[in-house]
């Protein structure tokens, strides 16, 4: 009984952990405005910060993903947590946009270290409940990443210190994960003897579910990537309102509907959790497109709103698909994999949108990338069904 409640605190330690750290690599979101206007960069360098999180976000997940199998996952989310206070703590006292840009990647570095350790220490803390652990990682990512930017919009709206005093509060978020951390028990059982560098491997017998499961990632990620960065612009835009907490709220709006649905569906089965996100995140992508010439405001909302209902669902059974069908042998290969594949849907449109908009203005952008991925969207659908027969996922619920 003792041995079973330290495996609970122990799961929700960990689910503490990548929330807290998530929430950290958005709080700069909504204050990138206050950077420009102190610094008088340009919206390209909003792109980039954005773009250095993930170049060194993908590499760095499919190198700890190795460590995490070779040195066990104590110590890859220990190291992980640590970064991310460094990280914060170089965004807590920038006073030059190459600090900004080293902030960016050392969360980027954070959570490649982190992602993939930490969810395969939460299924082995829950080897019989599989679905219910990358559930728990989903759902975590998701609020952590929606109420990053709300905190410190709101933060840097009311307080007189914008630039500051929303990194002091994540660092002190950051001291309970890790001192948990360190004294959370390793969960991996058998170590890897010898360690070589090399790509990250997903076993044959998985790589077709494998990857079904991740391109449903990419795409949900791209979606919640496209509103994170145009749906706050144009409620600004619509109704002219400034307002940091604003902002920051619009894609609360977002993320937080994708973590309620998560845990409206939990019980769901892969498939039809898969499809009804992809009803939704297409609602949202022909929502916002119709509402931009309309002038609407509530439509954009509510657009957003639904993409983030169609988010949810779509991004925790992907996830699910990976960490079912994953032997544990190579279960942190497989999720770092997965997360460094799904992450380059938030990064790559993004730069996309900002490159297109160069020729065609943002709302041809907007439409250019609604369309690729609503075509994305039918041609995946095809292949969930027969995904879903390979073995390793018949006992899926």
């Amino acid at each position: 009984m003792k041995f079973r409640n330290r495996n609970v605190l122990s799961f929700w330690t960990v689910t503490y952990t990548l929330c807290v750290v998530m929430m950290g690599t958005n709080v700069p979101a909504p204050l990138y405005s206050i950077y420009s206007r102190m610094w008088d960069f340009s919206s390209g360098m909003v792109t980039l910060l954005f773009a250095t999180y993930a170049f060194v976000l993908v590499p760095s997940s499919l190198l700890f993903g190795q460590l995490s199998d070779r040195f066990g996952r104590k110590k890859m989310l220990l190291s992980g947590v640590v970064t991310a206070a460094v990280g914060t703590l170089i965004f807590a006292i920038a006073h030059e946009t190459w600090m900004l840009l080293l902030g960016r990647a050392i969360q980027g570095l954070c959570v490649g270290i982190l992602n993939g350790s930490a969810i395969a220490m939460l299924a082995e803390l829950r080897p019989g409940h599989r679905k219910g652990a990358s559930f728990a990682a989903s759902v975590a990512i998701a609020f952590g990443t929606a109420a990053g930017p709300l905190i410190s919009g709101i933060v840097a709206e009311y307080t007189p210190f914008p630039v500051r005093i929303p990194y002091y509060m994540h660092l002190a978020l950051l001291v309970p994960a890790i001192i948990g951390i360190m004294v959370t028990r390793e969960t991996l059982q058998q170590h890897s003897r010898t360690f070589r560098l090399r790509i990250p491997r997903v076993p044959a017998s998985i790589r077709f579910p494998f990857l079904t499961a991740t391109f449903v990632g990419v795409f949900a990620w791209a979606v919640a990537g496209f509103f994170m960065v145009v749906a706050p612009t144009f409620v600004t835009s619509l109704v002219g309102i400034r307002n940091l907490a604003v902002s920051g709220a619009v894609v609360f709006l977002m993320l937080g509907s994708s973590t309620i649905t998560q845990l409206l569906f939990k019980k769901t089965a892969f498939a039809r959790a898969i499809f009804r996100g992809f009803v939704f995140l297409t609602t949202g992508l022909v929502g916002v497109a119709v509402s931009i010439p309309a002038h609407s405001v509530w439509l954009l909302l509510l657009s957003t709103a639904a993409a983030g209902v169609g988010h949810g669902p779509a991004a925790s059974a992907s996830l699910g698909m990976v960490t079912e069908m994953a032997p544990a042998a190579s279960k942190a290969d497989a999720v770092s994999s997965y997360y460094a594949i799904a992450y380059l849907g938030v990064s790559v449109p993004v730069l996309g949108l900002g490159l297109v908009a160069e020729w065609l203005g943002m709302y041809g952008a907007i439409l250019v990338f609604s369309v690729a991925v609503i075509v994305g969207i039918f041609i995946l659908s095809r292949f969930i069904p027969l995904a879903l027969k390979e073995p390793q996922l018949m006992v899926a619920p």
